[in-house]
């Protein structure tokens, strides 16, 4: 029902304020644009920000390849989620959703397409996503997610050419509510309920720096098999 009521309000909105423009036509131009990328190759360090996590920086080696053959090759130690890599418009994209077009606006002087994205299916762990989407390079420049366990996920695209679609620099900025985090310096075993601490709110950002992208060079598929554990 709530979904429902978002998406009425939603479409009552954008009946109002937009300019006839087509969500669908809008994202469809961003996926055309990423396909032209057939695969690429990226060395990335990811740094996270987070208050009572010490963190090491992490840094990996990444492969994609068309349509969805993805993988990461850690560098030492990395705690880089491989959800938060996957930047692609048809892993933002995927599942059966519904886009409305919003409005029109100039971010850093460069003329934006909102658009807001709702997950048909109720078993999704998204209510809603909004995409900020560059109007003249068909790019997606800031992605805001609300969860329906209340957390949000802000994450901001920055570019160094526009005439590649894959990004410079990529941050995720988050803020999941209040968990109750084990208080190690009084835990016993079996007292775990008794020694949950204060509730404390999650909160950080992990920047991505990407740099030597080979785009279009040819990945091989053995990349991106699993090889099997020796017993």
């Amino acid at each position: 029902m709530k979904k429902i009521l978002l998406l009425f309000v939603l479409i009552l909105t954008a009946s109002v304020y937009s300019q006839n423009k087509d969500a669908g036509k809008i994202l469809k131009n961003v996926k055309d644009r990423f396909e032209k990328v057939k695969d690429y190759q990226v060395d990335v360090v990811a740094k996270l920000d987070m208050e009572f996590v010490k963190v090491p920086e992490s840094s990996a080696t990444v492969y994609f390849k068309q349509p969805d053959k993805f993988k990461i090759v850690p560098k030492g130690f990395s705690m880089i989620p491989k959800q938060s890599m996957n930047f692609s418009p048809a892993q933002l994209l995927k599942g059966d959703y519904t886009s409305v077009y919003v409005r029109s606006e100039v971010v850093d002087k460069t003329k934006m397409d909102v658009v807001k994205i709702i997950p048909n299916a109720d078993t999704s762990e998204v209510i809603l996503s909004t995409m900020w989407i560059d109007q003249a390079e068909s790019i997606i420049k800031k992605v805001e997610t609300t969860t329906k366990h209340g957390g949000t996920v802000t994450t901001e695209f920055s570019y160094d050419a526009k005439s590649i679609p894959l990004p410079a620099t990529l941050k995720f900025s988050f803020n999941m509510g209040e968990v109750k985090i084990p208080d190690v310096n009084n835990a016993k075993e079996n007292d775990n309920k008794k020694n949950m601490g204060r509730p404390t709110r999650i909160k950080g950002t992990v920047l991505m720096t990407y740099s030597n992208y080979k785009i279009n060079k040819g990945v091989p598929d053995s990349i991106f098999e699993e090889k099997k554990k020796e017993k």
